[in-house]
């Protein structure tokens, strides 16, 4: 079962929870404004004045409820995992306040993949990988085992291309001009990153990168990666 609500979040959704039930609608509108055009600090100011509140902890409850939305809306979650989740998160959650919080969850689903999906415009994508490893050998001037260095260069991209394309070598003249042309056009989205590390490091890496691939073969990643290629 995800869990998509985290202690201090659920702190910060306590505080909408004890108000009346026109509030919590009232705020899950001004979080769709939140994602539209951003905090509304005047209406935030306002609304702490009515409800006997502090600025800070009204903005905290409605980031909360703005995360609850994306992360709902990331994970595909289900009518039956979403009601699991707000009974194990919020113990004083109310029957009629789950159905607003769902209702608010489904309703405005579409508009949220619309804007996750704009912001990811930008990502940048792994092309290639160049490394070397650097070290000093037969040194007698070191007083202690010398550790070797890993350096990597990252060729990121923010189109995503086959891994094989520029790797084709048998090409006519025209074609390798032409993709010359091609390289020049696109190198203001390519960037390089420049890291090094010790063995240890790199280890450790490698088993956070192992642990990840297996994480992406589940049914909770799954249902997040659908929807955003779709």
């Amino acid at each position: 079962m995800a869990r998509i609500i985290r202690q201090e979040q659920a702190n910060q959704l306590s505080f909408l929870l004890e108000q009346p039930e026109e509030v919590l609608i009232e705020f899950c509108k001004l979080a769709i404004e939140y994602i539209n055009s951003g905090i509304n600090e005047k209406k935030c100011t306002v609304a702490a004045k009515k409800l006997s509140s502090t600025y800070d902890t009204v903005r905290g409850a409605l980031e909360a409820l703005v995360a609850l939305l994306i992360d709902s809306t990331k994970m595909a979650i289900s009518e039956r995992e979403f009601y699991t989740v707000l009974q194990t998160s919020l113990l004083n959650i109310h029957e009629k306040q789950s159905e607003i919080l769902w209702q608010f969850i489904t309703s405005k689903r579409n508009l949220v993949d619309n804007v996750l999906r704009a912001s990811c415009q930008d990502e940048l994508y792994f092309r290639d990988l160049e490394w070397r490893i650097e070290g000093r050998i037969a040194s007698r001037s070191l007083r202690s085992q010398a550790t070797p260095v890993i350096k990597m260069k990252f060729h990121l991209d923010t189109e995503c291309v086959s891994e094989y394309r520029e790797k084709l070598h048998s090409m006519p003249v025209d074609a390798v001009e032409e993709q010359e042309g091609t390289k020049k056009q696109d190198n203001h989205t390519r960037k390089e990153v420049l890291a090094e590390t010790d063995p240890t490091m790199l280890q450790h890496m490698i088993q956070v990168l192992e642990q990840a691939l297996l994480e992406a073969r589940t049914r909770r990643v799954r249902n997040y990666v659908k929807p955003v290629q779709s």
